[in-house]
């Protein structure tokens, strides 16, 4: 057996959780990451489960190679975890897509399918491709070439009708007709420009749970929950805000009474997990079960000490809040509602219950941003820093569709370029400093307000060898280009070393600055 396949086949032999379906109907369930990646995807998950749950349907998935030019050069076609079948001899293909730069992987898998990625290229008698995922809720419009169909928000809904529809079906274009008929379902061919409003299913179909638990995945043996959906904060630069609210809750008990016995761990994922009315109840029933426990992200200020010793008592090392914002003016700008006492606070705590560091999400490059800004995040990791190890993580603003920011502007490769460096120079030296490429972060903008046309771009500069200079040159000939966001004049007017020559250098911080705060009450959770 090639090593490929010995290693898929051991990916599928130490996990638990896997499905094995006998319907008539198959489905390919592809992820356009490798394994680890896709099996950190609740979304994935979920419907990888629904799909089983149709009696005459059977799902097997399908991730992206570990190595791609190897598995080229093998000339093994595309083929699912299960039976290792070949992708394109499924009746359906389907992909869920978080991030719209994972469309150029998802051309890649249709390619390595033997399948054309382009859907007027293929032919009636290969399966239909539909997407859905995460990237829906901003903007879908790019994926239009490249799907039959497009499931927009929640899926639980629409996707047991499409797999109905696809039954009844008497050939692709009648297929086509009853998908477009569909809440919640684009069919571009039908459809157009035009897209449905994403579906948003109710409390009934929460808690979302995960289904498949495996040492290989990014998310080392979590089974993974989702106890509420939707978000109760009003951050403007977020899709949660405006395309997945209300928040709705799943009852504590039924949450609790879900989760496998032979789970080792618990994984809570959502978009605001510690707004969740029952997170303690929750969090102290798992470890109570003798599960470990993780948290997608926390907000800093519903911490306390109870907070922090369910996640000592639960596995913690790592403590990961999100500030979003570099200074506390920012913060209010943007509705994060997250002051520096917070973030303060939260390291005490981490420091208290003995945890190993402390992680932090920072978005940079919003409107209005000034040197002041990056003084102030300076000092606040100077603060943070001395109560304990410190990571920060910097992530260029993207503005993204359906949100207040949607209409601002992306600050610029070289703008972008130089303030991550600034930051890693005045941060570096007593802060881990994790950032995000701006060049692949000026392409996630380009697409995320793109149309269908940026779709066509995409697979341009795939074909082009897809290097960053290939996407710039598809993505600046469309029609008209965001915010007018040219690269190629830009470099020319900033110097090589990405540093504005008009801006004021900025100041050496202090070595340590002075910093007085509470100590949490009591001993330490053991």
């Amino acid at each position: 057996m090639h090593p490929i396949r010995t290693q898929a086949k051991e990916f599928l032999e130490t996990e638990e959780g896997t499905l094995r379906g006998h319907g008539r109907w198959h489905v390919a369930l592809c992820y356009p990451g490798t394994y680890g990646v896709a099996h950190a995807s609740l979304g994935y998950q979920v419907i990888y489960r629904l799909i089983h749950e149709h009696p005459d349907f059977a799902c097997e998935r399908a991730v992206y190679p570990e190595n791609l030019e190897q598995h080229q050069a093998a000339r093994i076609p595309l083929f699912t975890l299960e039976s290792q079948r070949p992708v394109s001899d499924f009746d359906l293909v389907a992909f869920s897509l978080a991030f719209e730069p994972d469309l150029i992987r998802l051309i890649e898998m249709l390619e390595l399918a033997g399948l054309p990625p382009l859907v007027d290229d293929r032919s009636e008698d290969q399966p239909p491709v539909v997407i859905g995922g995460p990237v829906t809720l901003s903007n879908a419009l790019p994926l239009g070439p490249f799907a039959d169909a497009v499931v927009m928000g929640d899926g639980e809904l629409s996707v047991p009708a499409m797999l109905v529809a696809l039954e009844n079906a008497s050939s692709r274009s009648d297929l086509l007709q009853r998908w477009s008929d569909i809440d919640g379902v684009w069919v571009p061919r039908i459809h157009g420009d035009v897209t449905p409003d994403n579906q948003r299913v109710g409390i009934e179909h929460l808690p979302a749970l995960g289904q498949i638990v495996s040492p290989h995945s990014e998310l080392r043996n979590m089974f993974l929950v989702e106890a509420s959906r939707g978000c109760p904060r009003m951050c403007t630069f977020c899709v949660v805000r405006a395309t997945v609210s209300p928040m709705r809750e799943a009852d504590p008990q039924r949450l609790l009474d879900a989760i496998p016995e032979w789970a080792p761990r618990v994984g809570f994922v959502g978009a605001a997990v510690t707004d969740y009315a029952h997170i303690r109840e929750v969090l102290a029933g798992a470890i109570e079960r003798g599960k470990g426990i993780g948290i997608s992200s926390l907000r800093a200020d519903r911490l306390d000490e109870e907070f922090a010793t369910l996640l000592k008592r639960g596995g913690y090392r790592t403590m990961t809040v999100a500030a979003d914002a570099p200074s506390e003016r920012q913060r209010a700008r943007i509705m994060k509602g997250i002051r520096e006492r917070h973030l303060i606070r939260a390291a005490e705590l981490a420091r208290w219950a003995g945890l190993r560091m402390l992680k932090i999400y920072m978005v940079v490059g919003l409107p209005g941003e000034t040197l002041e800004d990056e003084d102030d995040l300076a000092g606040l990791a100077e603060k943070l820093g001395a109560i304990m190890p410190l990571a920060i993580t910097l992530s260029p603003f993207i503005p993204k569709l359906h949100t207040p920011l949607a209409s601002a502007d992306f600050l610029g490769i070289k703008p972008m370029e130089a303030k991550l460096r600034r930051l890693r120079k005045r941060l570096g030296h007593t802060v881990d400093i994790r950032d995000t490429s701006a060049r692949w972060s000026w392409v996630e903008y380009a697409l995320s307000q793109g149309g269908q046309d940026a779709g066509l771009a995409v697979l341009q500069a795939h074909r082009a060898g897809g290097r960053f200079a290939a996407w710039r040159d598809a993505l600046e000939a469309l029609p008209e280009p965001r915010a007018a966001l040219r690269v190629a004049e830009e470099e020319a007017a900033w110097p090589a070393d990405g540093v504005d020559p008009d801006a004021p250098a900025p100041p050496k911080p202090p070595k340590r600055l002075p910093w007085t705060g509470t100590t949490p009450r009591g001993p330490a959770p053991t």
